[in-house]
């Protein structure tokens, strides 16, 4: 019997370990949406030593119930908790820019803004929401994953301007992929131990603005559920998911769903 060519494919195009990057960019539409998805995994590749970055697309300014709160003020509380969570996990450097939560921006300003940022860190692998998560309705998730898709693809053509002082710089240079979290077609597992899972919660819990104590709980209990389901599949007992592509795969490649 002849192969199936999704197993043709597999062998052909191996998908890159994400724990072999030695730098990741983590770019994310809110302050949290990292921590909360694969904060464990963050706290275990830091650890090892990978140089992790996080480039926040939002200000989060409408992320509150509170109508005393001003958006002004919210943004700002928001900037000090991402900033102590990621002290938390390990993270090298937290960088924004800015756009209004929830607000009327341009995907491509943000794709822009992305190329410029792997132009300059050079990452082996770019992390982010699942843009094609289904039922998905957030704005900001939606053009933050199809945004960075987009530079994953695009940032080494020359012709593609962003900072002239950082294009002029820049040298192209292969990455290893782009992997997505928040997904429902995962094909890649961190394997994690507790110290890197007690780690992410604290983490979260840093996000007080967002997360209050019955919703920490339940995280906890409904992500132990799925880290433990995860590492079933991976042969562990709890790791964390994401989708995996190389940027061979990101364009015109009928099979990018099956791999």
């Amino acid at each position: 019997m002849a192969p199936e060519t999704i197993d043709v494919l597999r062998s052909a195009l191996p998908l890159p370990r994400i724990e072999d990057a030695r730098r990741i960019l983590c770019v994310q539409p809110h302050p949290d949406d990292v921590d909360i998805g694969v904060g464990a995994a963050i706290a275990k590749l830091a650890r090892l030593g990978v140089e992790v970055v996080y480039l926040t697309v939002t200000d989060d300014s409408v992320g509150t119930l509170d109508r005393g709160l001003t958006p002004s003020s919210l943004a700002a509380l928001r900037r000090e908790e991402q900033e102590k969570a990621a002290r938390v996990l390990g993270v090298k450097e937290v960088r924004w820019l800015g756009y209004p939560d929830a607000g009327d921006y341009s995907e491509h300003a943000v794709r822009q803004d992305v190329i410029r940022a792997i132009r300059q860190l050079r990452p082996d692998l770019v992390v982010t929401v699942d843009p094609n998560l289904p039922y998905e309705s957030h704005p900001d998730h939606l053009r933050c994953g199809r945004a960075t898709a987009a530079a994953v693809l695009l940032y080494n053509f020359p012709h593609i301007r962003t900072d002239p002082a950082v294009d002029e710089a820049f040298t192209p240079y292969a990455m290893k992929g782009i992997a997505y979290f928040h997904t429902a077609h995962p094909n890649a597992y961190v394997e994690v131990g507790e110290e890197d899972w007690q780690r992410r919660f604290e983490a979260i819990a840093c996000h007080r603005s967002q997360v209050d104590g019955p919703t920490l709980e339940l995280y906890k209990f409904y992500f132990d559920l799925k880290a433990r389901e995860y590492g079933a599949t991976a042969g562990c007992e709890r790791a964390e998911a994401f989708r995996v592509l190389t940027p061979q795969m990101m364009h015109c490649f009928v099979d990018a769903a099956r791999i």
